[in-house]
């Protein structure tokens, strides 16, 4: 039975994660780690293209009409494509947390069965009932934790 509980819950799981990511999460939940991501846009940029000029000067060349050729490198402002790396945060649920709607939900690989998951594998039991999971009907302190 707790076996068929965890599939299920891992499936809910899963789904949850891959149907919520429309949603954002609150940066300020302590429950919700940032990290750095890279990601790469197209921008139009210029630069300086080089390019032969020709040109003419009077010289003592008579067979050319006293004119001769000279060539120089010029520049011009030309345009291409270029790829340029931006950063921007990512927030997503810490470890041991799963994302349900724009919250970060603990996960309880055991199905606190008569409590409720406070944190990553740790239940909160019901009065009169103990265990890592609160199946054991005992005195504890309600936290999943005997005394």
């Amino acid at each position: 039975k707790r076996m068929g509980s965890l599939v299920v819950c891992l499936a809910w799981f899963l789904v949850l994660g891959f149907t919520t990511s429309a949603l954002s999460l609150n940066p300020d939940d302590p429950n919700v780690c940032s990290h750095w991501e890279s990601y790469a846009v197209t921008v139009q940029e210029s630069y300086a293209h080089p390019f032969d000029q020709i040109y003419y000067t009077r010289c003592t060349d008579i067979l050319n009409w006293f004119k001769c050729t000279r060539h120089r490198i010029s520049y011009k402002t030309a345009y291409r494509r270029g790829v340029r790396t931006m950063y921007r945060r990512r927030s997503q649920c810490c470890p041991g947390y799963f994302e349900s709607g724009d919250l970060c939900v603990p996960l309880c690989t055991e199905e606190c069965v008569h409590g409720r998951c406070v944190s990553p594998d740790t239940c909160q039991c019901e009065p009169g009932w103990g265990g890592l999971d609160c199946s054991s009907a005992s005195t504890t302190n309600g936290t999943g934790k005997s005394q």
